[in-house]
């Protein structure tokens, strides 16, 4: 298995790249903001092809470059459902403070969505470049907020926790879409079930490991 990562754009979000080898067929995860470049580095890098794009929530710093590789690339987009409506509208998922760099960034606040776009339901599978991708419904940063699970054979559970689950944090709710209570639940009843082996690659910071942060990040301390 390969897994890449490079941290991308004004909010420093991680975008990842999953194969099961060098020269084989490639998932993008979370490609935001300023993502392009890096990408196509990596991709040249170890001669990997990309077969689709998932997105752990609809935030422009994670799915803001998607548009670009669909076209690059000619694949689909995986997107929870609930937050399709933010690929072409992201300042429905912002505060204020993010306007000036939309607008630097693109000369508009309405978007056009990557040309193939697949509506992920909550709690689904959807097998990708030869993975089976469980995208867990996880709200409360945004309402259609996922992380996005798959098992490798020689690792074990491996989990692109989105902003979700940080090293330490969580993703924040005061947001527009965001949900306090909601994100209450989702830790309680689907973060802290995860198996203590689970490795988690959150869209922001360092990886981590779900045992780890039960007894160290505060906010699963519920």
């Amino acid at each position: 298995m390969l897994i890449v990562s490079f941290v991308i754009g004004p909010f420093s979000e991680n975008c990842y790249v999953l194969a099961h080898e060098e020269g084989g067929d490639a998932v993008i995860v979370d490609p935001g903001m300023g993502c392009v470049e890096p990408l196509q580095q990596a991709l040249t890098a170890h001669h990997l092809r990309p077969a689709g794009m998932v997105f752990t929530h609809g935030h422009i710093d994670h799915v803001g470059g998607a548009r670009e590789v669909s076209e690059l690339h000619e694949i689909p987009s995986y997107c929870p459902v609930d937050d399709r409506h933010l690929l072409s509208e992201p300042m429905e998922g912002l505060a204020d403070f993010a306007l000036p760099l939309v607008m630097n960034h693109y000369g508009t606040t309405h978007l056009t969505e990557p040309e193939t776009v697949v509506d992920v339901m909550p709690d689904t599978h959807h097998e990708v470049a030869g993975f089976d991708l469980e995208f867990i419904h996880a709200p409360g940063h945004t309402p259609g907020c996922s992380m996005i699970r798959f098992v490798d054979e020689e690792h074990g559970p491996i989990i692109f926790s989105g902003d979700v689950l940080f090293a330490g944090a969580i993703g924040r709710t005061d947001l527009p879409g965001g949900d306090p209570n909601a994100m209450t639940s989702s830790l309680r009843d689907v973060v802290w079930p995860l198996p203590d082996a689970t490795h988690v690659l959150p869209g922001h910071g360092g990886s981590t490991q779900m045992g780890y942060e039960k007894k160290v990040n505060p906010y699963l301390q519920l």
